[in-house]
């Protein structure tokens, strides 16, 4: 039992961190390089192309984080596409993200061995 336990919270603190990468990536790159390139009119940029490209390697390794700890939990499939679809809407990693740590954190509860020694 703790081994699984072990494994979760590696596979969790896998997809916690990779959810925090790519929604802070992809918000910057939605809230600031967007409107830079469109609404001010520069253009694509060495920075902005950068940008875009690291968040295109970031997001297959947030799919993998995702799906890595789907197959561990036994997640349906839809639950896993739509948290694998929130990767790619602005701040909706964060949410998917409080989402799925209050699911474990309710898990640990109900697995945790009971300390009570009478």
């Amino acid at each position: 039992m703790a081994q699984t336990q072990e494994s979760v919270a590696g596979l969790w603190q896998f997809y916690r961190v990779m959810a925090f990468v790519v929604g802070t990536a992809l918000a910057v790159l939605f809230f600031v390089a967007l409107p830079y390139e469109y609404i001010l009119g520069h253009g694509k940029t060495t920075l902005t192309i950068v940008a875009w490209t690291a968040h295109g390697w970031l997001f297959p390794i947030y799919l993998i984080a995702t799906f890595l700890l789907s197959q561990k939990l036994r997640w349906p499939l839809g639950k896993t596409l739509l948290i694998m679809v929130s990767g790619t809407l602005p701040l909706m990693s964060f949410v998917a993200e409080r989402r799925v740590g209050q699911e474990i954190l309710a898990l640990e509860t109900v697995t945790a061995p009971s300390t009570n020694v009478e």
